[in-house]
């Protein structure tokens, strides 16, 4: 049983990680990791944070005298079937100088399927897992695994960072899920030969997903602990997830979207490589929305929600270095 387990959490794993942009606490190891630690991205800039008025998903504007930088903020994850008003992306992205592309993760499926084959020591442990657990996150584990029909030690050998994946992505309900779902979409929109002036398409540096499972497989306790909670939390919401939120997403519901819970994905934005990579991500989206910003005429961003609307993320530090930044109200 444990083998599937382990084929299903790399499977899984793939399209997880791709949402830990969605959140980033910042735990580094210059000391112990403090479980009631704030998270940095869960401090949203409140201003920013508006509906949408124009049909489809919400925009930002960024722009100095003579440039306009249209912001797309988008989730990591969405449903293949998500159905998601266009006209207003076709619209500005016709004769637009430059598309950029925020930061993504990058999936080696052979380096993935190698760590999985080889690197049991990032998956599995000796001791039973739930004998290292507090009572009271122990007993959330065994009522989930009830809930599952599952036996109470059936993810025993697993860690619980990857008990808190499993748990968090076994719902019912059958949801196909792209990683970069959006993002594929809106490539294939700009190269359309529908669209008169096509843009050049920017990608900025992506993270490696191999490295992150790596690292948080071999996070101390208390972060284990961290995630197994997260991902915990996200299957007992019973608000569909991903599902839901790509729904409010595509609506424009920029409010509901940020307030939901994030689930498995605070685990993930939770180890130091992937939180310095975030940071780096944030600083490449500015420098090249900020480049933009030298061409006269008009320009397309899609970078990812939470780090566009956070305290210290990319719309704030636009607006530090003096360019108007607009809501998707104004």
């Amino acid at each position: 049983m444990i083998k599937h387990r382990l084929a299903a959490c790399a499977a899984l794993f793939g399209l997880l990680a791709a949402s830990s942009a969605l959140a980033q606490q910042a735990v580094d190891a210059s000391g112990p990791i403090d479980l009631r630690q704030v998270d940095p991205e869960a401090n949203m800039v409140e201003e920013l944070v508006v509906n949408a008025r124009l049909p489809g998903p919400a925009w930002w504007k960024v722009s100095d005298a003579d440039t306009t930088v249209y912001v797309l903020g988008v989730p990591a994850m969405v449903p293949n079937d998500l159905k998601v008003d266009d006209s207003v992306f076709r619209r500005r992205i016709d004769g637009a100088n430059v598309l950029i592309m925020g930061q993504e993760a990058e999936v080696s499926v052979p380096r993935l399927l190698m760590l999985v084959m080889g690197g049991k020591r990032y998956f599995i442990q000796d001791r039973p897992m739930r004998d290292t657990l507090p009572p009271a996150l122990r007993t959330r584990l065994e009522a989930r695994l009830a809930a599952m029909k599952e036996k109470p030690d059936s993810m025993d050998e697993v860690k619980p960072a990857f008990a808190g994946f499993l748990v968090a992505n076994s719902q019912d309900g059958n949801v196909s899920i792209s990683l970069g779902g959006v993002t594929d979409k809106i490539r294939q929109i700009a190269k359309d030969k529908a669209i008169a002036k096509r843009p050049r398409i920017q990608d900025l540096s992506g993270y490696s997903l191999i490295d992150a499972v790596k690292t948080l497989g071999g996070a101390p306790q208390p972060l284990q602990e961290l995630c197994l909670d997260a991902g915990l939390r996200q299957a007992e919401s019973g608000e569909g997830g991903i599902k839901v939120t790509a729904e409010r997403w595509a609506r424009g519901e920029v409010r509901a979207v940020v307030a939901a819970d994030r689930g498995f994905s605070r685990c993930l934005a939770s180890t130091p490589s992937i939180a310095r990579e975030l940071r780096d991500g944030q600083a490449d989206a500015v420098k090249a929305i900020s480049a933009a910003l030298k061409t006269p005429g008009k320009a397309v961003a899609v970078i990812e929600l939470r780090s566009l609307l956070a305290e210290g993320g990319v719309l704030e530090q636009l607006k530090a270095k003096g360019f108007t930044v607009e809501t998707p109200g104004a």
